[in-house]
């Protein structure tokens, strides 16, 4: 048993791997791959994933609907290592294809996540994170059409999240920041996530909605993935299963409600979490 801040005791069976999920599903919905858990000093966990995406509506300036027949099908590799306590090193690299075309690496993100506090209260804990990320091109892939996975930019990302943890295995979530991309162009999204979700020893589900707005304007880079110049909302939901202590299977979907310079899609994700 693991004594929480908060007074109150958990299973640590119960959390074993959500505190690296949040940050998975992140990553598979294109939330970002920022977590309101702690993670422990000297732990390393890795998370490879399946989703496959699509979409006939592209929402373009405006909203304004238009046909287009576009599958986005990715694998990807999540790495969280516990530096200390309170720190925290998060890497992602996916790989994308769209449409069977050829496929190829796409943009790389590395972050640091800080725990700036941890702080008790009745039947529940409260903590603040902060997290500055990095996510670069590292692949050759092709940037005009609507085909086109990416953009091959260069984005700086900054995040303050809040979690308000009951000991009963609820929890509310909010995170929000700014991405500001330096290269090829100059441009920069203002992002809102919200999240909520229970935590049991055999299971643990969530569910959020994420905002992204797009803070200057003029005609976004039409690719087949969102990028600059792109807003969005977007739902989805998470189920985690714990198989042993050091493995579990995810699964979970998105689907964009609406936006501007993006694809209506449907999104279903499959992956794996192993603690080492």
């Amino acid at each position: 048993m693991r004594k929480l801040h908060g007074g109150g005791s958990l299973d640590q069976k119960r959390w074993t791997g959500i505190a690296i999920l949040l940050c998975f599903s992140g990553l598979l919905a294109a939330q970002g791959p920022i977590g309101g858990f702690p993670v422990e000093r000297g732990s390393i966990t890795l998370a490879p994933a399946y989703s496959s995406e699509r979409y006939g509506t592209y929402l373009g300036e405006g909203g304004v609907p238009e046909d287009r027949d576009i599958t986005t099908v990715s694998y990807s590799m999540f790495l969280e290592a516990g530096l200390n306590d309170q720190t925290a090193l998060v890497a992602t690299l996916p790989y994308l294809q769209t449409n069977q075309d050829r496929g190829s690496l796409q943009d790389a993100s590395v972050w640091i996540k800080y725990m700036n506090l941890e702080r008790p209260a009745k039947r529940a804990t409260h903590r603040v994170f902060t997290a500055i990320g990095l996510s670069f091109p590292v692949g050759d892939y092709a940037t005009t059409g609507i085909a086109a996975i990416g953009q091959r930019a260069t984005i700086f990302q900054g995040r303050l999240v809040y979690q308000y943890q009951f000991d009963s295995g609820f929890f509310l979530h909010a995170q929000s920041g700014v991405d500001v991309q330096f290269a090829p162009e100059s441009r920069s999204t203002w992002p809102v996530l919200l999240r909520t979700g229970y935590g049991a020893r055999y299971f643990y589900v969530e569910g959020w909605m994420e905002f992204v707005t797009a803070l200057e304007g003029g005609s976004a880079v039409q690719t087949a993935t969102a990028g600059s110049g792109s807003s969005w909302r977007r739902l989805g939901g998470t189920l985690y299963v714990p198989i042993t202590p050091w493995l579990g299977a995810v699964g979970g979907g998105a689907y964009v409600l609406g936006g501007e310079y993006i694809g209506k899609s449907a999104r279903l994700n499959l992956g794996l979490v192993i603690k080492l």
